[in-house]
């Protein structure tokens, strides 16, 4: 769903940043993916930063999205008042804080606390970043990102592809090249049985671990090379 304001779309983004004036900036994004949808929303003006992150209806996004842009004058009130929906005015934000190569956009409050923007497909965390700087101003400055902050995307990644890879191999130890499959899709049974007799134990486990390997050597070189942070200090 792809609705402006400012929103995308994780397959086909379509995402525009409207400034409105004092009335401030308006981004909202939607995120598809084989588990549905997440509609995320996020309003800056001079007063502060508001947020609805994780919406999983659409037509309720929809509606949200309509209102604003029927009452541009309530915006922060009506996102503030969804399931989830937050504030901060400007004398509680501490910091923003943005890591384009990781994809990371994250606000902490003056009590240390973070809340983490989710990314979208057409840098609508890139968008939101500028928005406080325009709005709320703030010093500028930038830091080498965290050792955390590089490795935990990866690390995600690597516990994913481990548990499948493991399963991987072991589906290619019970491959029985003498397995006559039967019932439904009985074809599709037949032929994963006989891929995984033919690749074998051996070249699963080679094929795994080298494809860990890569994933292993590309957060080495991200840690080595260390993608900048951008900071806003309010």
């Amino acid at each position: 769903m792809s609705d402006t304001l400012n929103d995308g779309d994780s397959l086909k983004p379509t995402t525009n940043t409207e400034p409105q004036g004092d009335a401030g900036t308006l981004v909202s994004w939607t995120i598809s993916n084989s588990d549905g949808s997440k509609s995320h929303i996020v309003h800056i003006d001079p007063a502060g930063m508001t947020w609805a992150l994780g919406m999983k209806k659409p037509e309720a996004f929809g509606q949200l999205v309509g209102r604003l842009a029927a009452q541009p004058d309530q915006t922060a009130a009506l996102i503030g008042e969804q399931k989830g929906g937050q504030h901060l005015s400007r004398n509680d934000i501490a910091r923003v804080t943005y890591v384009e190569d990781l994809k990371q956009l994250a606000i902490t409050d003056k009590a240390g606390k973070k809340q983490k923007i989710a990314k979208g497909d057409d840098d609508e965390q890139k968008q939101v970043f500028e928005a406080v700087g325009q709005h709320l101003g703030g010093k500028v400055s930038e830091e080498e990102a965290d050792a955390w902050s590089v490795i935990q995307g990866p690390l995600v990644t690597l516990a994913i592809f481990a548990a499948i890879g493991g399963f991987f191999i072991y589906f290619t130890t019970i491959s029985d090249p003498n397995y006559e499959a039967t019932g439904r899709r009985s074809g599709m049974k037949q032929l994963m049985n006989w891929l995984g007799y033919t690749i074998g134990p051996t070249w699963a486990s080679v094929i795994v671990g080298a494809l860990m390997l890569l994933i292993i050597s590309l957060t080495v070189f991200q840690l080595v090379k260390r993608p900048t942070r951008q900071v806003l200090e309010l």
